[in-house]
C-alpha cells in the first residue's frame, strides 16, 4: 500500500485538438488547393459567405438581422 498521497498528474491527452482541427483544416486546405483549381470552385467559399450574410436577393440574411 502506498504512503504517498499527493495527487498524480492527469496524463495528458491530445483530444481537445480534434474540434480545432474541424475550423482550422478546411480554411488551410482551401488555400492550399485554390490555385490548383478552376476559378468558380476556388470562389465558392467566398460566395458562400457573401450569400450566408447577404441572403440570396442581396436583402436578408444574417446581416439584415443584425441591423
Amino acid at each position: 500500500m502506498p504512503t504517498n498521497s499527493t495527487p498524480q498528474p492527469a496524463a495528458t491527452s491530445r483530444k481537445g485538438w480534434c474540434c480545432c482541427l474541424l475550423f482550422a483544416a478546411p480554411p488551410v486546405a482551401w488555400l492550399l488547393t485554390a490555385p490548383f483549381l478552376p476559378e468558380r470552385v476556388s470562389w465558392f467559399p467566398i460566395w458562400l459567405a457573401a450569400t450566408v450574410w447577404n441572403g440570396t436577393d442581396g436583402q436578408g440574411g444574417i446581416s439584415h438581422m443584425l441591423g
